[in-house]
C-alpha cells in the first residue's frame, strides 16, 4: 500500500523509488504483482497517473495506514511511551506554516510529549544536531548530519517575489527571461549553503543567470525594505503566501526542479521522537503536501 501511495504522490515510478530508497525495477515488479493479484490496473503509464480503480485503492490505503498508525500510538500510550521531550530545530522557511502545524498536531495527538522548538539558520541547526543539541531537523534542503535519517514531507514549486509597486507586480505569472538584468536578492551563503546552492541550480537549469546581492540584513521579515524598488527573490510557494503587505508573488512558468521540505532525525532515538516523525508523516498526508506540484504553464 505504501508503494502505491508513494507513486501516486511522487507522480512517477522513478521519483517514488528514490523517495523509498530503492531502485525502480523492483518497485515496478511489486506494482505489477499487486495489479495481477487484484485483477485491475492501478496506474496508467506514460505519463504515470492513477486509474479510477487506483484512486479508490489509494484513498482506502491512506485510511488503512492512518488507522494502523493510530493503533501504534494507542499501544505506545498504554505502555507509557508517549511521554518525554523532543528538541526540534526548524528553519526560517518552515516557521510560517509547517512547524506551527506540526506543533499543533503534536499537542492534539501526544499531549504528554513536550516539544522544545528552536528556529535558526541551516548551518547553525546542522551543527546543533551534530553536537546532540537537537533531536529533529525540519527545513528545506538542510545539511544532514552523520547518523541521521531524512524523509521528504513536502514538494512544491518556487515563486518569484517582487515589491508590489513594481511593473511586474501587475502580472500573475512570469518567465525567468522576463527578469533578465535584475538582481536576485538572497541571504549570505554561509547561513544555508545547501539551500542556497539548490536555488541557484534551479535558476541556472533554465539557462538564465542572475547577479546575486547578499543581503546584510537577511530574513523574510525584512522583505518590504529589500524589494521596494528593485530586484527579486525566489521562494517556496507556501512561504510566498505568508508574506506581508507590499509584496507580490508571481507563478514561474519555466519548468524547474521542486523545492523540498524534509524531516531528519537520529537513527538511534527515543519513542518520543518516533511519535513526532509519525505525526509529521500523517500531517503531510492530511495536508496533501506530496500530492503533486502545479504544472508549468507555457
Amino acid at each position: 500500500m505504501r508503494y502505491v501511495i508513494a507513486i501516486a504522490e511522487a507522480g512517477s515510478f522513478e521519483a517514488a523509488a528514490e523517495r523509498l530508497h530503492m531502485t525502480q525495477p523492483p518497485l515496478s515488479r511489486q506494482i505489477r504483482d499487486l495489479e495481477r493479484e487484484l485483477g485491475v490496473q492501478l496506474f496508467h503509464r506514460r505519463p504515470t497517473r492513477l486509474t479510477d480503480a487506483g484512486k479508490v485503492f489509494v484513498e482506502s490505503a491512506r485510511q488503512v495506514l492512518e488507522e494502523a498508525e493510530r493503533a501504534v500510538e494507542r499501544t505506545r500510550e498504554a505502555a507509557g511511551l508517549s511521554r518525554g521531550l523532543v528538541r526540534v530545530g526548524y528553519t526560517v522557511t518552515a516557521a510560517f506554516e509547517e512547524m506551527p502545524k506540526l506543533f499543533a498536531a503534536m499537542r492534539e495527538r501526544h499531549p504528554g510529549i513536550r516539544v522544545d522548538a528552536r528556529e535558526a539558520w541551516d548551518a547553525e541547526l546542522a551543527a546543533a544536531a551534530s553536537n546532540g543539541e537537537v533531536d529533529v531537523l525540519l527545513g528545506r534542503h538542510l545539511p544532514i548530519p552523520a547518523g541521521f535519517t531524512t524523509e521528504v514531507l513536502r514538494r512544491e514549486d518556487f515563486v518569484v517575489v517582487v515589491g508590489s509597486g513594481r511593473p511586474l507586480a501587475t502580472r500573475t505569472s512570469v518567465a525567468l527571461r522576463d527578469l533578465r538584468g535584475q538582481t536576485l536578492r538572497f541571504f549570505p551563503r554561509h547561513f544555508a549553503p545547501v539551500y542556497y546552492d539548490h536555488v541557484l541550480a534551479a535558476l541556472s537549469s533554465t539557462g538564465e543567470t542572475f547577479d546575486v546581492w547578499e543581503n546584510p540584513l537577511p530574513g523574510l521579515r525584512n522583505l518590504t525594505l529589500n524589494l521596494g524598488e528593485e530586484g527579486f527573490m525566489f521562494l517556496p510557494r507556501s512561504v510566498g503566501r505568508q508574506l506581508p503587505a507590499g509584496i507580490t508573488c508571481l507563478t514561474v512558468t519555466d519548468e524547474l526542479p521542486p523545492i523540498e521540505l524534509a524531516i531528519s532525525w537520529a537513527r538511534q532515538t527515543t519513542p518520543a521522537v518516533i511519535a513526532l516523525v509519525h505525526t509529521a508523516r500523517r500531517l503531510a498526508r492530511r495536508e496533501g503536501w506530496l500530492r503533486g506540484r502545479r504544472p508549468a504553464r507555457a
